[in-house]
Formats: structure tokens, sequence, C-alpha cells
């Protein structure tokens, strides 16, 4: 018996039967089956084009699980196909189905069908998504930033930004999400070594809630940002607790998804979706500061410290050479450099565009040309920002719920736009535009490159 049976005695649960006889319930309502609920919606994770995870988790009871799938547009009881057989899960046990066998560019229902031991199963959770497209085939994808969810409590306006957000793209029915970094925090994650897990889990749960809407019908994938807690500058133990919830809560790509390669860890890969190529970098858990630290908030001591790490960066560089995609992006949370409007924001990695020519940046800004990358999408000054640096854009989509807009007094830029809201890219064989889309849903700017 799980410990949520437990305390009810024989004689409470005939007492409260009673009662409710005598209220008038019916007797045929009180026998009503008891249908076993999920703690935690689905979240898609790793499209390919042939397979999907679905990843849910099973409330507070015991229950039966199982998952069933049919063509998008289907209809009747007779089209859905279970995907395996019921199972038996505990309670707020993790779900996880690695759905194979798809068609390339599909889309595809799903439903989560629960039931109690013995009893007849129901749908709990439905979904949609589109496999991994190739070719010259246009789509839509969503890019979102700076969520820092597990900072605020619920109820607060950042949680209701990131609920806004999270409405208008699910509205847009994008192929998938790109968020980047800093999706997660809590107050020790940036600069203390976690000798728990208990921060990660009530940041990742809260973000998992607050994104279900989206995440049901839209893969995710994720970058790791300065407040996930895995960054270099804390002890590997720590960084691996942390890491083992992000897995659980919000599964990346590893190393033998994508014919790309990346980390074993998740925590960076590359994919590609029709004509373009996706390059997901990791500032963070690569950079250690050099020499003496002044504190345990110095992420670098010299800018020059941060960096990809050798490995990460010569696997960037293979892929990206090896690349025939006629559109080729890079996602980071900030660059692998900085210069800010001081030195301080500059050594935390600020500035974007102004990096270009900084540290490890200038080695990827050299790369980025030569082996045409159009756009460098990235994070961490909450804020919208489009600069270009001999052709290759800096793009940054906004915050879809910090509410810290660093300015040009702060970062240098000298234009930007500091509502929240999240960044639009659609992509057609002859062009691929960003718009950044306020969260009041409107189109502040937009840019177009072409295929190179």
């Amino acid at each position: 018996m799980s410990p949520w049976h437990r305390g009810v005695s024989r004689r409470s649960f005939l007492t409260g039967v009673s009662s409710a006889l005598a209220l008038g319930v019916p007797w045929e309502l009180l026998r009503a089956e008891v249908v076993p609920t999920l703690s935690l919606l689905p979240f898609l994770a790793r499209p390919t084009t042939s397979s999907i995870l679905v990843t849910a988790q099973n409330g507070h009871m015991d229950a039966r699980a199982s998952l069933q799938i049919r063509n998008r547009g289907e209809s009747g009881p007779d089209s859905w196909m279970d995907i395996q057989q019921a199972r038996s899960v505990t309670a707020g046990e993790f779900l996880n189905w690695n759905l194979q066998g798809l068609a390339a560019g599909s889309g595809y229902e799903y439903q989560v069908l629960m039931a109690t031991q013995g009893g007849d199963p129901a749908a709990v959770a439905t979904g949609t998504f589109t496999t991994q497209r190739t070719g010259e085939t246009g789509f839509t994808a969503a890019l979102m930033t700076d969520a820092h969810t597990g900072t605020f409590i619920e109820g607060n306006r950042p949680i209701e930004v990131l609920d806004e957000v999270v409405r208008n793209v699910r509205r847009e029915r994008a192929d998938f999400v790109l968020a980047l970094g800093d999706n997660v925090a809590w107050p020790t994650s940036r600069n203390s070594p976690q000798l728990d897990d208990v921060g990660a889990t009530r940041a990742y749960d809260m973000y998992r809630r607050h994104l279900a809407p989206l995440s049901m019908s839209c893969p995710h994938f994720g970058l790791i940002g300065n407040w996930e807690g895995e960054s270099g500058k804390v002890p590997a133990d720590s960084a691996a607790r942390v890491a083992a919830v992000r897995h659980r809560y919000t599964p990346n790509p590893d190393d033998r998804t994508y014919g790309q390669g990346g980390s074993p860890n998740e925590d960076y890969f590359a994919f590609d979706w029709g004509p373009v190529l996706f390059v997901m970098l990791n500032v963070q858990s690569y950079t250690t500061p050099s020499g003496e630290k002044a504190s345990a908030r110095d992420d670098v001591t010299v800018v020059e410290d941060w960096t990809l790490g050798a490995k990460q960066f010569s696997w960037m560089e293979a892929v990206l050479r090896a690349s025939e995609h006629p559109y080729k992006f890079i996602c980071c949370h900030h660059a692998v450099g900085g210069n800010a409007a001081n030195e301080t924001e500059t050594l935390y990695g600020r500035g974007g565009a102004r990096a270009a020519e900084v540290g490890e940046q200038r080695l990827i800004h050299e790369m980025m040309q030569d082996l045409g990358v159009q756009i460098f999408f990235h994070g961490h000054d909450h804020v919208f920002v489009d600069e270009v640096v001999d052709g290759v854009h800096y793009t940054m989509p906004g915050s879809c719920g910090a509410p810290w807009k660093f300015g040009r007094d702060i970062t240098g830029y000298r234009r930007h736009w500091a509502d929240s809201g999240h960044g639009r890219l659609t992509v057609r064989p002859d062009r691929a535009t960003v718009e950044f889309v306020s969260q009041a849903g409107q189109v502040l700017h937009e840019f177009t490159v072409l295929p190179s």
C-alpha cells in the first residue's frame, strides 16, 4: 500500500460512505472507479526521423500505464496503436516511452492511458508532434530563454509572464522549441556546490509544470546556462548531482541520438531539421576560473577563461566542416567571452556581438565566417537584441520570465528591446526569417538570412 493510502481505517472509510449516502450521493457514484492521474504531464524530447521520447511522472497512487499513437488526422477508437503493453508503475515514478518505427517529417497524435490495478484504462493526457524533417522542407521553431524558473514563487509576475509566453508559442504550433539556458535557477545554483538535489528538483519540477501546455506537443531542446548548477567552477560531484535531475526532468539528445554526436552528458549536441544544422553549445561546464578566485561569484578570473573545452571545440569544428546544410545556426547561452559596459559584466559573459573578437569567441566567429554560419543565437542578458558582425547575426530572443532587463549601461548594446517574449524562426528553402515576438504578441523586429 502506498503512503498516500495510510492512516484511513476501515471504520473511517465506512463512516465516510454512510455520510455520503445520508447526503443523497448515489451509490453508483460512490462505486465509480478512481482514475489515476499524472503528477507531470508529458514532455517530448529527442525527436529523430523515426523516433521520439515521451516522458511523464505518475501521480500519487500506484497504477497501470500505457501509451497509444496514431497518425495525425485519423479518428475513431480503432485508429490507436498500442506502443507496448500496460505496465505497473508506483506512485511518483517517472514514465519513459521511446517511440520507434515512425516516419520522417510526419505528424502523430498520442495519448497516455492510466488505470488502477484491474480497472479500465482512461486517457489522462494527449498531445501531438512532428518527427524530424529532412531535405528542403520548411518549418517553424521557437526560441525561449532565461525563464529562471525556481527563483520565483507561484503567482509572482515572472511566472505569469512565462505562462503567457508559453501560450503564445503553443499557438504557433512550432515543430520544436530551443531553450537557450537559465531555464531553471534557485538561490544557490550559481555560486555554491549542491550537497543534495532538493533545489534542482524543485526548480525543474516547476519548469516542467509551467512548460507543460507547450512541451506536450512541442519537443524541447535545452542549453546549460550559468544558473543551472553545472558550472565548471563547482565540484564535479555537485555538477553530476544536478545533471542527474536535468536528465530526469528535461532529457536532451546525447552522443548517440543524432549522427552529429555530442556529449554523453546531454549538455552539447547538434541536429539537423530540414535544411538547417543546429549546433547547441555549452559555455558553462568546461570553463573554470584561472588562478586564485576573488570570490565564489567569479565564473572566470579573466575573460579569456571562457571556453568550450578542447573536446567540445574540436567536435563543433568537425560538425560544421562536415555540414553541407544551406543554413547553419549556433546556439549558446552567451558568447564564449564577453565585452560589456564594465569589467564585472564583461567577466560575466555579457555583450553578445560586442564579444565577437574577444577570447575564444574570436576563433568561433572566424569559423562562423569561414563555414557559412548565419546566426549565433544566445540568451543571458534578458532583452531582445540583433547585431550583425561580418555578416553573422548575434541574436537574443528576449526573456520568457526573468524580470531583470539589462540595458546599455550594463551590456553596452546600442539597440535593444526590453520586452519579455520569445523568438520565432520560420525556415523556407529560399530564406529563414527570425521574428522577435513580445509577450503581448507584437512583432518587435524581424530579419531574414539567405542560404549559403
